[in-house]
């Protein structure tokens, strides 16, 4: 049997140095790939900010409050695309 590098215990001081998964699976794409297949990833990430929200998250009164922070409905586009998506696929804007 080959000798892994990565190891749980590098896995976890390697993920340590990233904010987000996609910068740990941009700068550190083997042992992102190890933990995923090792089903370490949620555990090893734990600390990590999400960057997208999880399906269903964008209900109309969050859809709403988040429009609320933008004077115009470009800068609501530029600013949080995925919220303003979700309001123009179902007819909130």
């Amino acid at each position: 049997m080959k000798n892994r590098f990565w190891t749980k215990e590098k896995c976890i001081e390697e993920a340590k140095k990233y904010n987000n998964k996609k910068d740990f699976y941009t700068n550190s794409i083997s042992s992102y790939r190890s933990s995923l297949k090792n089903n370490w990833l949620d555990e090893i990430c734990s600390h990590m900010i999400e960057l997208r929200k999880p399906k269903g998250y964008w209900t109309k009164e969050k859809c709403q409050e988040e429009s609320l922070k933008y004077k115009t409905r470009t800068e609501f586009q530029k600013n949080s695309s995925r919220a303003y998506h979700i309001c123009k696929k179902n007819g909130w804007l």
